[in-house]
């Protein structure tokens, strides 16, 4: 199979500002007469992200601004969230995450280790008034014991979320699918298998999907569709699920914007939010599994849980997994300064130093730290002195009170 990859004249901007090439790809609404196939529900699989990537939009080929595109077989999946009767639902969350063109998820688990750093591997995209949704995205990569798929999560207002899977028409390998088989119903099987057809005109081998997700509900008059939704809760830095007693914490959702959140029947300080996510900080005694509500002017949402734990350290990342911007790169000897949260209480009387020592390591050497402590409400900072390491790349982790980040963060260190 011929490797095709984006074409790095045609940027992120230029893609997220263009939106209207997806009414190429949008099929026009026919006669729904006959009772539409609703869209079974699957499994959501062992490989929903653990940590969430650092970007969350539909165009899942490039991060960010990044200039280098993943690699694979260019796709746009494309289609419409409707109800049962055919007609379009608003404000739908859609989600996608699927294996990159190695067969890796972005997943600590992920049954293939050698992932394309450039792939994102999860989007999502809010319906509009016709109820279309649009990913650009890459043909899913094979990992054993599955066919090609892509996992997909449609969150309506008001209503209960479904996840399902697409798959590719005409793989030899749908007919051993044990998920895709698990679906009895012959028509419910077939909706989920579409073509992925050449895009007319494209250079470089462009290939289109689409796929109508038909929800098992009818709207009612007046939905409560401006009411707030919660779809996920994770550590603002790490985006792991759940987070710290007195930390950020980020809630992925719907109708987010100007809201207000009780965690643990206590309204808490809101950093920021936007219409598909919040982030606000915990409460410092909470600990356990804990109610999360979001209120805004239409009413509050369903109620949720999180799980909140004394410790849950992350460091906040820039671009590409970096603590600090790459440019321009630090040398031996200089102080970095690296912002976190979930690091635990801290001693106000002394400066605001964390209770617990943290331990932060370069690679494998221990940084010496002129500072440890709060920065602000809920962030934690980290004055450290670049050890003295060769020029390149350097993994970042820290331990506190036997609790260790991951190894995502990155510091490059270059001496000129």
């Amino acid at each position: 199979m011929q490797m095709r990859t984006h074409n790095s004249s045609t940027n992120r901007r230029q893609f997220l500002q263009a939106m209207g090439i997806g009414g190429l790809f949008f099929t026009t609404r026919g006669a729904f007469a006959e009772a539409l196939t609703l869209t079974p529900s699957q499994t959501i699989g062992p490989y929903y992200p653990d940590r969430m990537p650092l970007d969350l939009d539909n165009d899942l080929l490039v991060i960010n601004d990044n200039i280098t595109p993943a690699v694979g077989d260019i796709s746009w999946i494309s289609g419409r969230v409707l109800d049962r009767t055919g007609q379009a639902v608003r404000g739908a969350l859609v989600e996608i995450w699927q294996a990159d063109n190695n067969g890796a998820y972005i997943h600590s688990r992920s049954p293939s280790a050698n992932r394309d750093a450039n792939f994102q591997g999860y989007g999502k995209f809010l319906t509009g008034s016709t109820g279309e949704y649009l990913f650009r995205t890459v043909r899913p990569g094979l990992y054993p014991g599955r066919t090609r798929h892509v996992h997909m999560a449609v969150s309506p207002p008001g209503q209960s979320r479904l996840i399902t899977q697409l798959y590719v028409l005409g793989d030899s390998r749908n007919a051993a699918d044990g998920v895709l088989n698990g679906i009895r119903d012959e028509a419910q099987r077939a909706s989920v298998v579409v073509p992925w057809s050449a895009v007319p005109g494209s250079a470089v081998g462009e290939l289109s999907a689409n796929f109508d997700i038909v929800l098992g509900f009818t709207p009612v008059e007046n939905p409560d569709a401006s009411k707030p939704t919660m779809v996920s809760m994770v550590n603002a830095a790490t985006l792991n699920p759940g987070a710290a007693a007195g930390s950020w914490m980020t809630v992925f959702g719907t109708g987010l914007e100007s809201v207000n959140v009780l965690i643990d029947n206590k309204p808490m300080p809101v950093l920021k939010s936007t219409p598909a996510q919040v982030t606000v900080q915990t409460p410092p005694d909470a600990v356990g599994i804990v109610d999360v509500t979001v209120t805004n002017d239409a009413g509050a949402s369903a109620a949720g849980t999180v799980n909140i734990q004394p410790l849950m350290p992350g460091f906040f990342l820039t671009e590409q997994d970096y603590v600090l911007q790459p440019d321009p790169p630090l040398q031996p000897g200089a102080e970095v300064v690296l912002l976190g949260t979930g690091f635990g209480p801290t001693v106000p009387e002394d400066a605001g130093q964390l209770l617990n020592r943290v331990k932060v390591q370069i690679d494998t050497t221990i940084a010496d730290a002129t500072f440890a402590g709060l920065s602000d409400t809920g962030v934690q900072q980290f004055k450290l002195i670049v050890p003295d390491l060769p020029d390149g790349d350097h993994s970042v982790s820290a331990e506190v009170a036997g609790v260790r980040t991951a190894k995502i963060g990155r510091l490059r260190i270059q001496r000129s």
